[in-house]
C-alpha cells in the first residue's frame, strides 16, 4: 500500500513521495509534505522552464 500525505501543493491527501528527493532538511520537508502528483508536476514545469 502506498504512503500517502496532505499534499500542501494540492491541499489533499495523495499518494506520497518513494524517497526524499534531496539530502537534508529540505529533502525531508519534500518527502513528508508533497505528493508524488505534484512533485512530477514540478518536474515537468523545471524541465520547461530550462528549455525555455
Amino acid at each position: 500500500m502506498a504512503r500517502t500525505v496532505h499534499c500542501i501543493k494540492l491541499n489533499k491527501e495523495a499518494e506520497g513521495l518513494a524517497f526524499p528527493p534531496y539530502p537534508g532538511e529540505l529533502g525531508k520537508r519534500i518527502y513528508e509534505s508533497v505528493s508524488k502528483e505534484a512533485w512530477d508536476g514540478w518536474l515537468k514545469h523545471q524541465t520547461m522552464l530550462i528549455n525555455e
